[in-house]
């Protein structure tokens, strides 16, 4: 029996390897993978397509709240019963403003 050689798969598939890729991150793959009963090379393929999809940038900052001005104010109600605190709103504002990153400037207001 003489072997038939396929021809070249020309799909316009790309190949790639990935180098150095952390341990943890690994795991987590294949855990997804297993859980999705997916190959590993299916799990990447997968989550890669849904980045690709999801992954819309605008060109420029412009945050965008899609919640209404209500369910905001709800859920700052919300956590501000569980924030615990032993400084005035003035000190915990003053601390807020020490401990940020230098950016924008933001006025906070009570």
């Amino acid at each position: 029996m003489v072997a038939k050689r396929l021809p070249p798969h020309d799909s316009g598939d790309v190949n790639i390897t990935i180098k150095s890729l952390p341990d943890d991150l690994g795991a987590a793959l294949r855990k997804a993978a297993q859980q999705s009963r997916r190959s590993l090379n299916g799990e990447i393929i997968h989550r890669s397509s849904a980045s690709m999809v999801e992954d819309v940038r605008p060109t420029e900052f412009s945050p965008v709240v899609a919640e209404s001005p209500g369910a905001l104010a709800d859920a700052w109600t919300a956590l501000a019963s569980r924030w615990k605190s032993d400084l005035s709103v003035e000190a915990e504002i003053a601390a807020l403003y020490e401990a940020r990153s230098p950016g924008r400037d933001v006025e906070l207001t009570w």
